[in-house]
């Protein structure tokens, strides 16, 4: 049986439209840190260019899609 205190990793990959690589992040404690990640780097103004961002559970989970955000913590983008 898991414990809530047990690390997750999670990481999150940015599909870009201009058929440049793709970008990963990871390290993250559990799948609703790394979407929101991925929601607010997707939403900022850096996130232009960005056609997907999709999330999973390393080292094999399957990649899960993320929805757009147009808010970010609170303070609307």
């Amino acid at each position: 049986m898991r414990t809530t205190q047990e690390s997750e990793n999670w990481a999150v990959e940015f599909i870009r439209t201009d058929g440049e690589d793709q970008s990963v992040a990871d390290g993250f404690a559990s799948r609703g840190d790394a979407e929101y990640y991925g929601q607010c780097a997707w939403a900022s103004p850096g996130g232009r260019g960005i056609e997907q961002v999709r999330v999973r559970q390393l080292p094999r989970g399957p990649w899960m899609p993320v929805a757009p955000a147009s808010v970010c913590g609170g303070i609307r983008l």
